[in-house]
């Protein structure tokens, strides 16, 4: 039953001008309660942040139109909560979402109110809509001497509560249901022009957008200049000449280890992982005694980004000359660096050079300013210098003219550009540019490298290898295998296997080892024989494996990934089962590494929730000592790769099998594969599926003279005619070297 409204206006004074409603005294009643409203000499010192306090979000419920009465409550609760726990990074301060039917008076006391739909939908926006310094109707926005007219309009709009001037309204409307967007920004006010009509995206064109003065006045609107210009996205540059550069021999080998400094180990206390911490866990990652096996065996450290950023996960880099203030100092790098060359342990960092943050100097110094020197810098498309093509701009249409993008994309075709991010890179290779690399980076894992073109990545690499040869380009393109492979024409040293991530997670999760094995094939017959691939099962991105798979599969995925060719990568927690999902965004994936029992050791990170809260297996502690744990079980099979070479740089092939469980599918409920070399023969079989029997051809190895066991879990098999009986438990993975009769 709909809520009848009455609106008894006792007025006892109300001024109306030409250009807007003057609030003096009014009352109103509503669902049997009155309300005062009582604009008189309100400033902005009277309301803060709108998101620093409790707010409620309150959808409308009038219309009859059943398709805009679940537009609004989805918009509300799916949409508008959503943002503002991800942009405003306040995600307690949304106490409730709420029909406007059910707002009661002491929810005006307590709390702003964020009002979402059209004024013929929104009890509370209709009540207040004429004593609001705008005016909308099914047709229209009028605000000040503007009218914007459409189904495509809409306005966000911050204004002091008329019915608790000490609290705010923030108006999420449109003329049509359909335009309703929330735009997650500071000022006061944003009236835009949608240019996609899909619910969930961000495409749209700010036609005004500003704040009121500290008395909530406004003397005219901020109109958006949207008069397109030319970006120069498309310009050409010059190439510099190619000499090749070989790969450095040291990346041949070792494991990678991935790690995002804020969660891993902090040594101050204040919750929040350091470069100080890091330096003091390096013994747990290598002791640099290769007569021990307590350590890891990590032999190459990859850095998450450490550069000064304003937000957490420092992919938008405000200053590349400056270690990140929540990590340290640079000076707490270069200890860093010092300690781990002395253990054997080569570090490199995220290098992001397709954007930086709308915090960094230059683009302050450009952004609406076009005597700047920086102009040519960025891809601004207006001539005010306010619109500017965000980081994906060339794969994802709403970065493109973002008005104050937020991580602004560098013009990497100017010249002047190429020189300044070229320049940083070779200060961090050598700090104080005496020759001696010893005190600089080892490497750069170079980030979406699809942004920029080819061109751009060939003149990196010619200028970084000139000055040290030796130092690794890893590229992340995050793409099929043909794109990858163009990465190695001059470009990079290494790539990341995302095919060979999709398909590892495809052939453990469905038992099948179709996948992984197309994936290598292709490879086999796609890429160049120097190419590099940097294999992994899960990252900072991705889903933990031990929360999208049971501890068994994703055990003997970790099993498959350390006995494959080519460099693997280790995300910190996978040697010891760390779980994490997106909540729904990445800060999930990238909890406190758990060092301890209680997860309350002075080491342990506290900027972000762990999994669990209580002991519960998954900590370093709980694992050191317990022979079974995942933790030595890893470790053993990175010193299995240090003892076994082939595992590094063999040829991988994989053998026939035969099974005795559900014949008919036994093409593909295990997976055999060995690697070679002149010296050695490497065996692996994952039994994929359940307990059965492996039956592997090996006659197309040699005669086999010996099977040497080297499984960590031990298996019974025996070898008749060629053929290797293989008694395996369910998800069980048997490794042996194979020794051939000499000739």
């Amino acid at each position: 039953m709909r809520i009848k409204i009455f609106f008894i206006i006792l007025v006892l004074f109300i001024s109306l001008s030409s250009e807007e409603n003057i609030i003096h005294n009014s009352m109103v009643e509503f669902n049997d309660q009155n309300f005062e409203i009582n604009l008189p000499g309100i400033t902005k010192s009277s309301s803060g942040n709108f998101f620093d306090e409790p707010s409620i979000i309150v959808w409308g419920t009038l219309s009859d139109d059943e398709d805009e009465l679940e537009i609004n409550r989805m918009f509300a609760e799916d949409i508008v909560d959503f943002r503002i726990a991800r942009w405003m990074i306040k995600p307690d301060n949304v106490k409730k979402i709420i029909p406007d039917s059910l707002v009661k008076s002491e929810d005006l006391e307590e709390y702003n109110l964020i009002l979402v739909g059209t004024v013929n939908s929104n009890t509370w926006l209709k009540l207040l809509e004429p004593f609001l310094p705008f005016q909308i109707n099914s047709t229209e926005i009028s605000f000040k001497n503007y009218n914007f007219t459409g189904d495509e309009v809409g306005i966000n709009f911050r204004y002091p509560n008329p019915l608790n001037p000490q609290k705010q309204l923030w108006v999420i409307t449109a003329p049509s249901y359909e335009a309703l967007r929330f735009i997650p920004k500071k000022d006061d006010y944003c009236i835009y022009e949608l240019t996609d009509y899909s619910l969930q995206a961000d495409r749209f064109n700010e036609l005004a957008q500003g704040n009121f003065d500290e008395n909530w006045e406004l003397d005219d609107l901020q109109m958006i200049d949207n008069i397109e210009i030319y970006s120069g996205e498309n310009d050409s540059f010059e190439l510099l000449p190619i000499k090749h550069y070989p790969a450095p021999e040291w990346c041949r080998s070792g494991v990678m280890y991935e790690i995002f400094v804020r969660s891993f180990a902090d040594s101050d206390g204040d919750g929040i992982g350091d470069l100080k911490g890091l330096t003091a866990k390096l013994d747990y990652l290598n002791d640099g005694d290769p007569e021990t096996d307590s350590d890891l065996g990590i032999e190459l450290i990859w850095l998450m980004p450490i550069f000064e950023s304003p937000s957490y996960h420092c992919y938008d880099v405000a200053d590349y000359y400056k270690i990140e203030s929540d990590y340290g100092t640079n000076a707490d790098f270069q200890e860093l660096l010092r300690e781990a060359h002395q253990r054997g342990i080569r570090i490199i960092t995220d290098l992001v050079l397709n954007h930086c943050s709308s915090e960094h100097e230059f683009f302050q110094d450009a952004y609406g300013n076009p005597d700047s020197e920086f102009s040519q810098w960025f891809y601004f498309t207006n001539a005010a210098k306010t619109r500017a093509h965000n980081w994906q701009f060339r794969h994802r249409a709403k970065d493109r003219s973002m008005l104050e993008p937020y991580m602004p994309a560098w013009n990497v075709n100017n010249p002047e550009v190429q020189n300044y991010l070229f320049e940083m890179a070779k200060y961090w290779m050598d700090p104080d540019n005496d020759g001696d690399f010893s005190d600089g980076i080892d490497g750069f894992r170079c980030d979406y490298v699809k942004g920029p073109p080819h061109e751009f990545w060939k003149n990196f690499r010619q200028e970084v290898k000139a000055l040290n040869p030796e130092v690794l380009l890893l590229a992340e393109n995050w793409d099929g295998m043909v794109s990858i492979s163009q990465s190695f024409d001059d470009e990079f040293d290494m790539a990341f296997d995302f095919p060979f991530q999709g398909g590892l997670v495809g052939t453990i999760s469905s038992a099948t080892s179709n996948a992984i094995i197309s994936v290598i094939e292709e490879q086999q017959r796609i890429l160049p024989e120097y190419a590099i691939m940097n294999r992994f099962f899960n990252n900072h991105d991705m889903n933990r494996i031990f929360t999208t798979l049971d501890d068994k599969s994703a055990k003997q995925g970790l099993t498959i990934l350390l006995t494959m060719n080519n460099m693997p990568l280790l995300y910190y927690g996978d040697e010891i089962g760390m779980k994490g999902e997106k909540d729904p965004y990445d800060e999930g994936i990238r909890r406190p590494m758990e060092w301890c029992r209680d997860n309350s050791c002075p080491e342990m990170t506290s900027w972000y929730p762990v999994w669990n809260d209580f002991p519960d297996g998954i900590s370093v502690e709980e694992q050191i000592e317990d022979s079974g744990s995942i933790l030595n079980y890893i470790k053993r099979l990175i010193r299995l790769r240090e003892d076994y070479p082939v595992l590094e740089t063999g040829e991988v092939e994989f053998l026939p099998v035969q099974i005795t469980v559900e014949p008919e599918e036994q093409y593909k409920r295990a997976l055999v594969y060995c690697l070679k070399n002149e010296r050695d023969i490497i065996l692996i079989a994952a039994n994929l599926h359940k307990e059965q029997k492996l039956m592997i051809d090996l006659s197309g190895l040699g005669i086999i003279d010996e099977i040497r066991d080297l499984s960590i879990d031990k298996f019974n098999y025996d070898l008749t005619d060629q053929i290797l009986e293989l008694d395996s438990p369910g998800k069980g993975t048997f490794i042996a070297k194979i020794l051939i009769e000499k000739m």
